[in-house]
């Protein structure tokens, strides 16, 4: 009866061995054009908006279709566009 004990979580372990690190995509599945050029294209960001946040100041961009928000201070002024 003990060496069942002992038994059993060198069963475990050896059996999560064998199970896939990560999960993949299935084969058939691809990525848009959208998201594999925002991982690799840099994109010149044009400024939107701007919105208060207590002490900081959000300015909001427009990047290709896509928004992106950086804090600057209350005081400061947004720039008009910005790299990503």
């Amino acid at each position: 009866m003990s060496y069942r004990i002992f038994l059993l979580p060198a069963f475990l372990v050896t059996l999560m061995s064998f199970a896939p690190a990560e999960t993949q995509a299935p084969q058939g599945a691809q990525t848009s054009l959208g998201e594999w050029a925002r991982g690799k294209l840099a994109f010149t960001c044009a400024f939107k908006s701007e919105d208060d946040d207590g002490f900081d100041k959000i300015c909001i961009y427009d990047c290709a279709g896509w928004t992106k928000e950086i804090k600057v201070d209350t005081y400061d002024d947004c720039p008009s566009s910005i790299r990503d």
